[in-house]
Formats: C-alpha cells, sequence, structure tokens
C-alpha cells in the first residue's frame, strides 16, 4: 500500500481523476470518521454483523441492523462530491450500539 491505500483505490482515484469524477470517500461519521473504523471492532467486540440498510422507500429512511435485527434509525446525507455522511459522530455511534446490544 502506498499512502495508506491499497492499489484498488488508487488505480480507482486515476480513474476518476480521468473521467472528471469527484473524489471518493468511504461512508463516515458527522465528525469524519470513517464508518468501517469503528464498524469493524463493535462487530469483534459484539461477535455481530453491522450493517447500514434503508428502508421505505426513495428517499430512504436508514437504520442500524445488528445479525438483521434493528438496533436504531440514523439520519444520512450526500456530501456535495455525493459520498455518504452519517448524522451522528462515531462516539454517539458506539454509545448507541453498544447500548444496544447490551
Amino acid at each position: 500500500m502506498v499512502d495508506g491505500k491499497p492499489e484498488w483505490w488508487r488505480r480507482n482515484d486515476r480513474l476518476r481523476a480521468e473521467m472528471e469524477l469527484p473524489p471518493y470517500e468511504p461512508s463516515r461519521f458527522r465528525d469524519g470518521t470513517y464508518a468501517h473504523e469503528v464498524v469493524d471492532p463493535l462487530e469483534a467486540t459484539h461477535d455481530c454483523t453491522l450493517r447500514f440498510v434503508g428502508f421505505g422507500g426513495y428517499p430512504a429512511d436508514w437504520e442500524v441492523r445488528a445479525d438483521g435485527e434493528t438496533l436504531f434509525t440514523i439520519g444520512r446525507h450526500r456530501d456535495d462530491n455525493g459520498n455518504t455522511v452519517y448524522e451522528v459522530d462515531a462516539a454517539e455511534f458506539r454509545r448507541r450500539v453498544t447500548a444496544a446490544l447490551a
């Protein structure tokens, strides 16, 4: 990896630049923390699979599920580049997941 990004990411960055597309960022929380940096450790700690799931048509409402069971709803929006931003910070997300799985 170069610059902390795997080769597939760098390849996609080059393609986006060639096509003059906006930059991609993985889904993240309001404070800028990438969702996978929070979700992966929570899954390991609680031995579950967490998913962000849209429901109810378009534009969809969203919820967080653990092993298919709804834990709570979560707001989200797209930034100016079309990347997903969840409308809660990472610490609050951790607290909500931990409380729901207690």
